[in-house]
């Protein structure tokens, strides 16, 4: 199984940070919040792979924050409690961003902690500019990510799907996890529910290509590239 520093090392080789010396800060150093960081990272290199472009960003120090700072729980996009850090993407012409452990307002009204998330940029720049709960009209992305020792349940499925039907109609959804669950599976091929990604580490090179091909090819069909 995967240790907070293999997961640390996997972040650093993803966003380059040894060779532009940039630090990684991450506020609670477990092995949880480093699955999200790890997680985002792959995201982002889903990006590069489609032919986009990506930069770091924080909500403070602006492009190439160092350190890069994510956060130790989930938290408003608008927050400047600290130099958060977001990635700033550009793909086929259409500005988006990429976050880790942000808040939306639900269409019910519920408000849903999103572990990584994909957002539209404009939508972003007026939610730190008004400081108002973003709202999942422009929420284009969620990845759930769970990194658990014990046995993983259906009802953390249930949660994940509950959550992605209050977000309207998102382009990639994905359950990303390091443990592995026949029941969890099972509850994922019914219907047009999230795809489900077993075994996610650092550690299984082939399970991480196919999470970063499938949110290519995901972000492909989104933004019609062949």
């Amino acid at each position: 199984m995967a240790t907070v520093q293999d997961l640390v090392d996997a972040v650093d080789q993803l966003l380059n940070l040894s060779a532009t010396r940039t630090a990684l800060q991450l506020n609670r150093p477990t092995r949880e919040r480093a699955f999200e960081a790890y997680v985002f990272s792959l995201v982002l290199r889903a990006v590069r792979q489609a032919g986009g472009t990506v930069e770091i960003k924080a909500i403070l120090s602006g492009t190439n924050p160092n350190p890069i700072v994510f956060r130790g729980a989930p938290g408003q996009m608008s927050s400047t409690a600290q130099d958060f850090a977001y990635a700033r993407c550009v793909l086929a012409g259409y500005a988006f961003e990429v976050h880790v452990d942000v808040e939306y307002l639900g269409s019910s009204g519920a408000t849903h902690e999103v572990d990584v998330s994909i957002y539209n940029a404009d939508g972003a720049d007026r939610t730190r500019m008004f400081g108002a709960l973003p709202g999942v009209r422009y929420l284009y992305g969620a990845v759930e990510c769970k990194f658990y020792d014990s046995t993983l349940g259906t009802a953390l499925g249930r949660a994940f799907v509950g959550l992605v039907d209050d977000c309207g109609a998102l382009q990639v959804k994905c359950f990303a996890t390091n443990g592995q669950s026949n029941g969890l599976a099972r509850y994922f091929t019914q219907g047009r529910r999230p795809q489900p990604f077993f075994e996610l580490s650092p550690l299984r090179p082939a399970v991480e290509s196919r999470f970063v091909g499938h949110v290519e090819q995901a972000l492909r069909k989104w933004r019609g590239i062949t």
